[in-house]
């Protein structure tokens, strides 16, 4: 509040009068008490204000300041609507102006003033994160085969988000759904099976999609790379990228999403090359190669001599959705591409074996492309061992154990695979 003092000769004595900024002063009236508005200057027209006086004469207004006028001068002497009241909102330990925002978790809130009691406060929207306290709170404490934890690098983002940008996959087509092979499940299999013991350095590495909905191009491109090297006896031991999918394949939607039909149909038509001749990006970048060109023309380096070729696959096929034909297929043949549902809760998976909770929103959900590359018991419980493409510092160091033997969220519904198109002379037999 300024201060100005003005001396003023009152009643024979000389009084000093402390004038005062009106924000802050009691509002009065003042010159609104009775005729009190005067021409030119008077001193006794006037009022008490705490512990000195204002004035309601046209003096007090000679200048912009009006310092010395009462606080309620404009509105009664110059007939001014009084201004506007200023509304703000409060959040910890600063205010916010009307028309502030903040965010609150993955929300946006609005500074703005209730129509009917006029008080502000924050006008927030309502949608789900991808992280919640319910599910994290309510996995710990029951008895659940599996724990939760809270991710920072998903707090902040909105669960339809994710649904799109940490998955990716669209439902696929029926000519898709047909296909199938013939029962492999007269076989006795071992408890415990893992691709990355039984092929040591061939099983291509966890990829973090980061936040673009690329699941179904980076699960191609893992399981074709695990599938060359072991077609190969690992001579043509490659890791292949995704971004090839993602930029050159214009039947997607790139980080949006995509059709895994689509997607390993590519892979057979064009082929893919590897990740250090086209490192992924997670967006859709400009695409730089021929359609029927090779690996010569696109500038890779091929791993084997006898290759010119890009890395291309066979016809797509699906295994039946009972447990051993899938054992029997990664046994043989390498990690197999499979397609899940997921819910709110498996954000926050940590580790153990994963079966769907009553925790989180019922009603959000997506298909998730991953790769299973293996399977096992705990304790009497049966699992598979999946890949996810969330990097390596979600779940079981990018891994994570799902039930197996119940179709838990689909996962034994829709299992694909395809041989890799191997160099002739490097071809396992």
């Amino acid at each position: 509040m300024t201060n100005i003092v003005q001396p003023v000769l009152f009643c024979g004595l000389l009084v000093v009068v402390a004038a005062y900024d009106r924000p802050g002063l009691p509002p009065g009236p003042y010159c609104g008490l009775g005729d009190r508005c005067c021409k030119g200057r008077q001193d006794h027209c006037s009022a008490k204000i705490k512990d000195t006086i204002c004035y309601c004469d046209e003096f007090c207004d000679r200048d912009s300041q009006r310092d010395d006028c009462c606080p309620d001068y404009n509105q009664v002497c110059r007939g001014e609507l009084p201004p506007p009241p200023i509304i703000a909102c409060t959040e910890g330990n600063r205010n916010y102006q009307e028309g502030e925002k903040i965010k609150r978790d993955c929300n946006e809130c609005v500074c703005t003033q209730d129509p009917y009691t006029k008080k502000p406060y924050f006008k927030c929207e309502t949608d789900p994160c991808i992280m919640s306290e319910q599910v994290y709170r309510g996995v710990n404490s029951g008895r659940s085969t599996w724990r939760a934890t809270n991710y920072t690098q998903f707090y902040g983002k909105k669960l339809k988000d994710g649904l799109i940008y940490k998955l990716g996959t669209f439902k696929f087509s029926n000519e898709v759904e047909a296909i199938s092979v013939p029962s492999k499940g007269d076989r006795i299999y071992p408890t415990h099976f893992d691709a990355t013991e039984a092929w040591p350095g061939f099983i291509s590495p966890v990829v973090d999609q980061e936040w673009c909905g690329s699941d179904w191009a980076i699960t191609v491109a893992t399981v074709a790379s695990d599938r060359f090297a072991i077609q190969s006896n690992g001579a043509e031991k490659v890791v292949l990228s995704p971004q090839v999918q993602l930029s050159c394949n214009q039947e997607q939607k790139g980080c949006a999403g995509g059709y895994i039909d689509i997607a390993w149909n590519f892979a057979r038509l064009f082929g893919l090359v590897d990740k250090e001749c086209l490192p992924y990006k997670a967006n859709v970048t400009k695409c730089k190669y021929n359609y029927r060109g090779d690996l010569l023309s696109d500038g890779c380096r091929p791993v084997v001599s006898g290759r010119t070729s890009r890395y291309r696959v066979g016809p797509l096929y699906r295994i039946k959705n009972v447990p051993t034909d899938i054992m029997y297929e990664i046994m043989n043949s390498g990690p197999v591409h499979a397609i899940m549902t997921v819910y709110q809760d498996f954000f926050h998976y940590r580790d153990g074996i994963y079966r769907r909770s009553r925790y989180g929103n019922e009603h959000m959900s997506g298909l998730h492309s991953v790769r299973i590359i293996g399977w096992g018991e705990d304790r009497g419980d049966k699992y598979w061992k999946v890949a996810n493409s969330w990097g390596c510092d979600w779940g079981e160091n990018g891994y994570f154990r799902i039930e197996r033997g119940h179709d838990q969220v689909g996962i034994e519904s829709f299992v694909v695979a395809t041989w890799s198109e191997v160099t002739e002379a490097y071809r396992r037999t």
